[in-house]
């Protein structure tokens, strides 16, 4: 079961954090704006993702809350997709 922590802060943004198997990401979305649509011809309409990166976290960047982990150390990893060209 997939477990998400929400901040005020977080609600501004395209950015959430879930647990999955023990391990917190920090999901960070980054949408398309007038400004993209016109220097990308692939992409169709404001809002649209263009590119997503998540990076495992132990506290949240924003609130600063502790996030509990099933492992004592834990090794920094992120994924990174470009989705500008789909």
């Amino acid at each position: 079961m997939t477990k998400v922590h929400e901040c005020e802060t977080m609600r501004s943004a395209e950015a959430w954090i879930e647990e999955t198997e023990g391990e917190w990401n920090l999901n960070i979305n980054h949408v398309a704006s007038e400004e993209d649509l016109e220097e990308n011809h692939y992409l169709e309409e404001v809002g649209q993702t263009i590119e997503t990166v998540s990076i495992n976290v132990r506290f949240c960047p924003y609130c600063g809350q502790g996030l509990l982990c099933n492992e004592d150390r834990m090794v920094p990893s992120f994924t990174h997709h470009d989705l500008s060209k789909w």
